[in-house]
């Protein structure tokens, strides 16, 4: 909780209640207060009157969260003056450098980056706060070996007995296996999926309790509801979060019911196609940080995609700054000791069997175009596109005949071919 006072001022000086009232009901613009002369605003002076009236009949306690939300929603002319706890603790959350970086982690076997153990640094503060954020680390950046770090450096530090569920697209299952086996193989991970999975209730709370980490999908989290639910999670990690950003499919539902101690969402795209992607995230991870959805798209999606509103968009990144970690790989200070990726074009010719084909096909379309339209149309020429590209990879593709995959039919194949040996020696 923070605790926190209200007092009016003018000028710097404290004024009571009473002296204020005074000069509200004056209501002339220029007055004379304390031996100087000045020009008030009355009518916003009332408004002030009326905010501290209000707010000191509450009780002086809120907590941080809502502290963070205030901090960045209140208006220019309220000036907030923290104490010197509070300052440490908002400028680290609005500036990741000040935060202290982890030490090497004994137990993981790997060596983080300097941006990695900043990433670690900065999700430990967090759940230290009780707070829930967003990695949002552009692709390749290495988010999971940062969430696996954590689930070590805990481990290590905590009692915990509560295991983390990581929920991932059904894809890459098998990746954080993998990586939690390379990077740290003393933590006990199971996957909940397929056929074989636990599907009896006291059978799977048994197992999960003595798991450090249980991965599942985002479609078995819905389809079996009864067990997530009946459990108690340290901490739920959702990756690829941008799955999350409808908030009326069934699995988003299920997946905010779930109960736990810590969230956190994994995107390298918190927006991916509007602002309401980024609405549903925080839905997930602060419930009503950024108010309901309709009041959302009322005061930020409409203003700012419409309306192009700089000062909503301000105050809109003031809120969530603090609580997403997002860097990118053109920034120089994040890989600064790898080379700039380079980008090389190779045009492959088509092979005489190609162009036969292609031209074939091309003749065929032509020749049908104009007998169809409508639905009918564009399927045509999605179809045809997707058998130009066949045709430029290699004939078998498009022929689909059983015949010889060889190099010789297509030079593309062969520049493929090339390109694996050279990555291989």
């Amino acid at each position: 909780l923070i605790q926190y006072q209200y007092s009016l001022s003018i000028g710097g000086e404290v004024v009571t209640p009473k002296e204020w009232e005074q000069l509200v009901n004056a209501k002339t613009p220029l007055i004379q207060f304390r031996g100087q002369w000045m020009e008030l605003g009355t009518q916003k002076m009332q408004q002030m009157l009326e905010f501290w009236q209000k707010h000191t009949e509450e009780q002086p306690e809120i907590k941080l969260l809502d502290f963070v939300k205030m901090s960045a929603s209140l208006e220019d002319e309220l000036e907030i003056e923290h104490d010197s706890m509070i300052s440490d603790l908002m400028g680290k959350l609005q500036d990741k450098s000040q935060l202290t970086m982890v030490g090497d982690i004994p137990l993981l076997q790997g060596t983080l980056r300097d941006y990695q153990k900043r990433g670690v640094s900065w999700l430990q503060y967090l759940e230290n706060l009780g707070l829930n954020g967003c990695l949002a680390d552009d692709m390749g950046l290495g988010k999971s070996v940062q969430v696996i770090a954590r689930l070590v450096q805990e481990k290590e530090t905590t009692d915990s007995t509560l295991p983390t569920l990581l929920i991932a697209p059904t894809s890459v299952i098998g990746n954080w296996q993998k990586e939690i086996e390379k990077f740290a193989p003393h933590l006990q991970a199971i996957i909940h999926h397929g056929s074989g999975r636990i599907q009896e209730l006291e059978a799977f709370k048994s197992t999960c309790l003595n798991c450090d980490v249980v991965i599942t999908s985002f479609t078995l989290v819905r389809q079996d509801e009864k067990l997530f639910n009946h459990f108690e999670w340290r901490r739920i990690v959702v990756d690829e979060a941008q799955n999350i950003k409808n908030p009326k499919t069934a699995q988003t539902r299920a997946i905010l019911k779930l109960s736990a101690q810590y969230r956190l969402a994994l995107t390298g795209t918190p927006v991916e196609n509007r602002l309401l992607d980024l609405w549903s995230i925080f839905n997930f991870l602060n419930p009503g940080y950024l108010g309901k959805e309709a009041q959302f798209r009322k005061s930020f999606e409409i203003p700012i995609q419409k309306d192009n509103d700089r000062m909503k968009s301000a105050t809109l990144k003031k809120l969530v700054e603090p609580l997403i970690l997002r860097r990118v790989k053109t920034d120089p200070l994040i890989i600064n000791d790898l080379p700039d990726k380079v980008e090389q074009k190779v045009y492959c010719n088509l092979t005489k069997e190609q162009a036969s084909l292609y031209e074939a096909l091309v003749k065929d379309v032509a020749e049908k175009i104009n007998e169809v339209e409508g639905i009918k149309r564009k399927g045509l020429i999605l179809s045809t596109l997707m058998k130009l590209k066949q045709i430029c990879n290699h004939p078998a593709q498009f022929l689909q005949d059983g015949s010889e995959f060889s190099a010789a039919r297509s030079q593309k194949l062969q520049r493929l071919a090339d390109m694996a040996e050279e990555a291989i020696s």
